[in-house]
């Protein structure tokens, strides 16, 4: 890849080198699944994926902007841009319908779930809860929205609306869980219409990211962790009936709901008048503006 071509076309190299490396990590486990050769891959081998979308988003931030862009990208997860009433309304939420979810699979099966069954992974080793959950916010959570909301989301945003830059980020999206269809067991087992199904989740859950996106300022902080919360519910041992329904009808359902509310344009608050979308020049200018108040601060100690 020519230096000059990432300039110009940052996001076409973003997505390509995302989805260069992990589809090389996820090639030993296809392999496998698909009986190339005979060395086992553990399933658990699926989370190393996540390792593409922030290596691509770091590198390619880097080589256009240099230490500059790796900043914008960094300073998102700044505490002080998660709003203590959205990070505990975000993850308030995704409790309810936690608890929703073991409602409905008691009255679907008879019985609650076993906790050892909600407190690990399915493809994971049992690992207890909290490291479960730690697990997913390292992976699917930091790993994989450094780059797809981090880095891709607010360059989309920048002269596009909020429905565009999504329906764009979507496509790309989608297609890095391409060699997830060969596999993994929570894929490979898809038919025609459960693979619909799933896209359309995907879609709905883009949707839902955006607004999450914009109307918390770009906090990268809330997007880890509610996505570490949601996989952890619907990756979970207990997740193959009710309750993983349940999570994800919920946020298909929120996804409509703001959009209608939001608007296209902007995906931001719960109106089409709560302020503008988050562009990658407002980041940049953010963090140009972080780095001068830290250099322009004296440093503490005996003068």
């Amino acid at each position: 890849m020519r230096l000059e071509a990432v300039h110009r076309h940052p996001l076409l190299a973003y997505f390509g080198l995302a989805w260069a490396i992990s589809w090389l990590l996820w090639l030993p486990a296809v392999a496998s699944r698909q009986g190339w050769w005979e060395i086992d891959v553990p399933i658990a081998w699926h989370y190393a994926g996540a390792v593409g979308p922030i290596t691509a988003a770091i590198v390619v931030a880097f080589i256009v902007e240099g230490q500059q862009g790796v900043f914008a990208l960094a300073q998102q997860y700044r505490p002080s841009r998660a709003s203590l009433p959205w990070l505990v309304g975000t993850l308030g939420g995704m409790l309810v319908l936690f608890g929703a979810g073991l409602t409905a699979a008691r009255l679907a099966d008879g019985e609650w779930p076993a906790y050892e069954e909600v407190a690990n992974a399915g493809n994971l080793p049992a690992l207890g809860l909290p490291l479960t959950f730690l697990v997913h916010l390292v992976t699917f959570g930091i790993g994989e929205e450094t780059g797809w909301r981090g880095f891709a989301l607010p360059r989309l945003q920048e002269q596009r609306s909020a429905a565009r830059a999504t329906a764009l980020l979507f496509v790309g999206w989608s297609l890095w869980h391409v060699p997830s269809f060969f596999e993994n067991p929570d894929y490979t087992d898809m038919n025609a219409g459960t693979v619909v199904g799933w896209a359309i989740g995907l879609a709905l859950g883009a949707v839902f990211l955006t607004w999450l996106y914009n109307s918390t300022r770009g906090s990268l902080l809330t997007i880890v962790l509610w996505h570490a919360t949601f996989n952890t519910i619907t990756a979970s041992e207990a997740a193959s009936g009710a309750l993983a329904a349940v999570a994800t009808t919920g946020i298909m359902a929120m996804a409509v709901v703001v959009f209608l509310l939001a608007g296209p344009a902007e995906l931001r608050g719960w109106s089409r008048r709560a302020g503008p979308r988050v562009g990658w020049r407002q980041l940049g200018l953010e963090a140009e503006g972080a780095r001068r108040r830290e250099a322009a601060t004296p440093a503490s100690g005996v003068r």
